[in-house]
């Protein structure tokens, strides 16, 4: 069991757009999915789901047939021009062949009746990410790239990097602090968990992981600390 659960990709970092005017459905959602999800916003209206589909990157976005501002079927086309490649999941209380017709012409993975059924909204969501693309992967020069979903680093062509855990703790470190300084105080209490960590041991690491990957993917600021190489 617990082999297969790794197989499975995690929940807690997928962002969620549910679009519903139902209150039921909304009390639903907000009792059985809170904190259950990296991000889950929760909209009534067509208008403001398509803002917030071009402002941000969702992994899915469950569609209600019951939605203010448009119809089911016009709301549905839109929001696939908007994000043509947004996995979908239709729920309604109505199951008529019009509603199950717009839902396969929009691509949905999967089309759910009222009442809900908590359990079964989370295991088509589960089984609608492990089907789907999603940007788990933050890519570097020369074909490296950091697979968030399998934690592990790979070469171009998908050799895995056979890194330290301490090469792979810092590396992680510096892709959670993107685009900052992190300094080596830091670094010795998130990766080394506050052990003894010498200047000698962090420029050592430094070296490894560049021997493993390429130079430029750790830059150091002099005094300072390190940041990750950005593409």
């Amino acid at each position: 069991m617990i082999k297969t659960l790794k197989n499975i990709r995690k929940l807690y970092n997928a962002k969620l757009l549910f679009i519903s005017n139902d209150e039921n459905v909304k009390n639903t959602i907000e009792n059985e999915f809170d904190e259950y999800f990296k991000e889950l916003t929760l909209v009534k209206s067509y208008d403001e789901a398509i803002s917030l589909i071009n402002e941000n990157s969702y992994d899915m976005v469950v569609i209600d047939t019951d939605i203010s501002g448009k119809d089911f079927e016009e709301a549905c086309s839109n929001i696939s021009a908007a994000a043509p490649n947004l996995p979908k999941i239709v729920i309604s209380g109505d199951d008529n062949n019009e509603n199950i017709v717009t839902a396969i012409n929009n691509s949905a993975y999967t089309f759910l009746t009222k009442p809900l059924r908590p359990k079964g909204v989370k295991l088509a969501v589960i089984m609608c990410l492990n089907q789907t693309k999603r940007g788990d992967k933050i890519e570097f020069q020369h074909g490296i790239y950091f697979d968030e979903y399998r934690d592990q680093f790979y070469k171009s062509g998908g050799t895995l990097i056979d890194f330290t855990r301490l090469e792979k703790g810092f590396l992680k470190l510096l892709i959670a602090k993107k685009g900052e300084i992190v300094d080596y105080d830091t670094i010795k209490n998130v990766v080394w968990k506050g052990k003894n960590m010498s200047i000698y041991t962090m420029r050592n690491i430094v070296n490894k992981v560049r021997q493993k990957t390429y130079y430029e993917i750790v830059r150091n600021h002099s005094n300072k600390g390190y940041v990750i190489d950005e593409v």
